[in-house]
């Protein structure tokens, strides 16, 4: 029988409270669950996610949750994130984590493979550790964003053969393969190319911090407490939609120490148990996509592509619209 909150006296409810061991906290509920091992405090809410802040990005329309939102929604889930020392490539090679590959022309970053473990609880109380492991290639992204501008501005380049290319087409652009001898070819006299470098040379300045957070935020989407929380609704007008999201969240008493144990031995693959229960691991190893590239962008980057922005004022269409997304790098 289900009995509505409304027809119950306050000393009925206080009673039931008392029986479930829930204390009602505003418009959450923090409630102690008894294990074998002790208490484990649950908590259960609805936090904010603003636009405006960062917190989603609305790419293609769909409202996708950015690391920032989903720091926000830890707050509750309680998830601890670990980076581990060292991974492992693909290749099998352990290397130290995050992991850059340098251009030995350029003396800069192309690529980046970082590591992140989310440890914590499912809303049902079972601990689950997630391991997401990903490959952050910037040239990959570049030769996609300069696919878009020639795609969407005439006169920025084109799609050919390398054979193809005149001797002045070699001069005053760039030939990018993209299999093979086939590629796209951008004229470096165009603006909208221009901005294209522009964006390249800033993914290449935050490359390691980039990583890192789409990383943590693989971590995250993919764990139970979180998962839901990877792509949202949201209302209001462009650049300032809100989103609420349910989280319930578990609060361990796990220290550094007992954390990175546990983190180590999910590493060697080994079955973790805890208060008797065996705890289940989640593990993925990815590619940062291009709506990844758009979403997640450091602060001190996302200042740099403002001041841009100012300057390329008044030009043809922005990055933004050529490449399809509302925003662009910029919430």
């Amino acid at each position: 029988m289900v009995v509505k909150q409304e027809d119950l006296s306050m000393e009925r409810r206080l009673e039931l409270v008392e029986k479930q061991n829930i204390a009602i906290l505003g418009d959450d509920q923090v409630f102690v669950r008894r294990t074998p091992g002790g208490l484990i405090r649950s908590v259960k809410g609805a936090p904010t996610l603003k636009e405006s802040h960062g917190e989603f990005a609305v790419i293609q329309g769909k409202a996708m949750t950015t690391s920032k939102g989903f720091n926000t929604l830890n707050q509750i889930a309680g998830l601890s994130i670990i980076t581990p020392a060292t991974l492992q490539l693909p290749n099998g090679d352990i290397v130290v984590n995050p992991y850059p590959i340098i251009d030995e022309e350029s003396h800069t970053i192309t690529k980046v493979w970082c590591k992140k473990i989310a440890i914590g609880y499912s809303p049902i109380g079972n601990l689950v550790i997630t391991s997401a492991t990903l490959l952050y290639d910037i040239r990959m992204y570049f030769i996609q964003d300069v696919m878009k501008k020639v795609q969407f501005n005439q006169g920025s380049g084109k799609v050919c053969m390398e054979q193809m290319l005149t001797e002045k087409e070699k001069q005053t652009g760039v030939f990018l393969k993209i299999d093979g001898t086939f590629g796209v070819w951008a004229d470096f006299t165009h603006k909208e190319i221009l901005k294209a470098v522009e964006t390249f040379i800033n993914k290449k300045q935050f490359a390691e911090r980039n990583a890192q957070s789409i990383c943590e935020r693989l971590a995250m989407s993919k764990h139970p407490a979180l998962s839901h929380a990877a792509y949202v609704d949201c209302q209001g007008p462009e650049k300032q939609r809100v989103t609420k999201v349910q989280v319930i969240g578990y609060v361990h008493e796990f220290s550094k120490e007992q954390l990175m144990a546990v983190a180590e031995q999910a590493e060697r693959g080994e079955d973790i148990v805890v208060n008797g229960k065996k705890a289940e691991t989640i593990s993925m190893t990815a590619e940062a996509t291009e709506a990844d590239f758009v979403a997640e962008a450091d602060d001190e980057e996302r200042a740099g592509n403002a001041e841009a922005e100012v300057i390329h004022a008044g030009g043809p269409a922005s990055s933004s619209q050529s490449n399809g997304f509302e925003g662009g790098e910029r919430f």
